[in-house]
C-alpha cells in the first residue's frame, strides 16, 4: 500500500513539475494586431448604435403616435387591441435589431480574432513542447507556482512582443 502512495505521489509530483502558466490575456493585448481589430469593432460598434439609436427614436416616435391613437375619444376595444398589437409589434423588432446587432459584432470579432489566438495558441504550444510542459493554464488561475513556470515572457517573445513577468509591456 505504501509503494502505491509513494508512485502516485511521485506521479502527482512529476506532473506539476510539468506545468506550466501564461499571461494569456496581457499577451494578446501586447500583440501589435489586435489594436487595428480594437479600431475596427469600436468603429463597427458606433455605426451599429447609430442605427439602433435611429431604429428606437423611431419606434419610440410610432410608439406614441399608436397611444394617442388608442387615446382618442370613440377608439373601440378592437380598435385598441389592434394597436395594442402594433405596438407589441415595434418593441419586438427593435429588441430584434439590437440582437441582430450584437450578433453581428461578436461574429466580426470572431472572424477577426480566430488568427491573432491562433498564433497565440500555437506559440503557447511550442514554448510548452520545448519546456517539456504537459499543461500550461492561464495565469489568472494561478495561486503559487515555482520559478519557471511562468512562460509568458518566452511566449512574447517567440511572437516578437517585449512583456514583463506580469504581462505588462516592457517596450525594451
Amino acid at each position: 500500500m505504501k509503494k502505491v502512495l509513494l508512485l502516485l505521489f511521485l506521479a502527482a509530483g512529476t506532473a506539476m513539475a510539468q506545468t506550466g502558466f501564461v499571461q494569456y490575456e496581457a499577451i494578446l493585448a501586447s500583440m501589435p494586431d489586435v489594436e487595428p481589430i480594437r479600431k475596427e469593432l469600436g468603429d463597427l460598434s458606433e455605426k451599429l448604435r447609430g442605427e439602433l439609436d435611429k431604429a428606437e427614436a423611431n419606434s419610440t416616435q410610432k410608439l406614441q403616435d399608436l397611444q394617442y391613437q388608442a387615446s382618442k375619444p370613440g377608439t373601440t376595444d378592437a380598435q385598441k387591441q389592434q394597436l395594442g398589437q402594433q405596438a407589441a409589434a415595434l418593441q419586438s423588432e427593435y429588441q430584434n435589431a439590437a440582437k441582430a446587432a450584437e450578433l453581428q459584432l461578436g461574429a466580426k470579432e470572431n472572424d477577426l480574432m480566430k488568427p491573432i489566438l491562433t498564433k497565440l495558441n500555437e506559440a503557447i504550444q511550442a514554448i510548452a513542447k520545448e519546456k517539456g510542459m504537459k499543461l500550461v493554464v492561464n495565469a489568472t488561475q494561478v495561486v503559487y507556482s515555482e520559478p519557471g513556470a511562468n512562460i509568458s515572457i518566452d511566449v512574447a517573445q517567440r511572437l516578437g512582443i517585449k512583456i514583463d513577468a506580469d504581462g505588462k509591456p516592457t517596450g525594451k
